[in-house]
């Protein structure tokens, strides 16, 4: 089984996967072949649909939630495709073998008075303030994802028109707006602390870690929680939340759901229905929660 290797490094130069993607992929692979040494097969030419079923048996009896045993089934069948393009096997059983329904969840979103508190909890006073409020403020004026936030060089960003060029999946470009006090946070960020920072090898980076190189996905991601959970939000919300809250703020705003589709970058317009039905969701709870005679029969 020595063709992982090789696999991972088609998806990073053929299909443009990130480097977290690609690890996810090269986790959910090792788990796999864990199990299938335990059953004592070490030839990607003996595994049958069958084995396939019993590992994904074995994952429910782990209790894993239906929505991650469908993407590690998703990672085998690519992987069980790529295996066959290159004639290592002859037949992919990964595609006969089918995931567990899961119901879909809707996402969960922050309310604009918490995103309000958010946005305004790092301070202009401390070290990193000046880049953690811009990094805060695009998340929720753009909609990206983070390894998107990541990527962004000084370039991209066009301080006239108010947009940035994003480099998203697939390595396709397009193009996010921004507002004045997202447009004021960055400002600030490249005009005082990114300047001041020092490093030993240039870079056009947006946003920078203390040594001067580009911060990380994962930084990013930490940041992004250190200040939801100082600022009171809990309920296991994330960087990714603040796209789901881009979306459906945007939706209940009455944006066109193809405007939120370009703006998020999606290839398909189903993928990006599901804030609709947050949005109604989050209408109804507003609802009821709010007006006086919503839980009371009015005759």
């Amino acid at each position: 089984m020595n063709s992982i290797s090789n696999f991972l490094k088609y998806l990073k130069l053929n299909k443009n996967l990130s480097p977290y993607t690609v690890r996810n992929y090269l986790y959910d692979l090792s788990d796999f072949y864990k199990y299938t040494k335990k059953k004592n097969i070490y030839d990607e030419k003996k595994i049958t649909k069958n084995l396939i079923r019993e590992y994904l048996s074995s994952l429910i009896e782990k209790n894993y939630k239906k929505k991650s045993i469908a993407r590690k089934l998703s990672v085998i069948r690519t992987y069980f495709r790529y295996l066959k393009s290159k004639n290592i096997i002859i037949e992919n059983h990964a595609e006969l073998v089918y995931a567990p329904k899961s119901t879909k969840t809707l996402p969960k979103i922050i309310e604009k008075k918490e995103i309000s508190k958010l946005l305004e909890t790092p301070k202009f006073n401390t070290k990193n303030g000046e880049r953690d409020q811009a990094i805060l403020e695009i998340f929720y004026s753009t909609g990206i994802r983070v390894s998107e936030m990541h990527k962004i060089d000084l370039d991209h960003i066009d301080h006239v028109e108010q947009n940035i060029r994003i480099l998203g999946k697939g390595s396709k470009y397009r193009l996010v707006l921004f507002g004045e006090k997202c447009q004021a946070s960055i400002n600030n960020y490249i005009k005082n602390s990114r300047n001041k920072t020092k490093s030993k090898i240039y870079t056009n980076a947006l946003f920078l870690n203390k040594y001067g190189s580009r911060l990380s996905v994962r930084s990013i991601q930490r940041i992004v929680k250190k200040y939801m959970l100082i600022s009171g939000i809990k309920n296991n919300l994330h960087a990714h939340s603040l796209r789901h809250t881009f979306a459906t703020h945007l939706i209940e705003g009455g944006a066109d759901i193809k405007v939120v589709q370009d703006l998020l970058g999606h290839e398909s317009p189903t993928t990006t229905q599901i804030y609709t039905h947050t949005s109604a969701k989050h209408t109804k709870e507003a609802y009821f929660r709010s007006h006086p005679k919503a839980k009371i029969n009015i005759k």
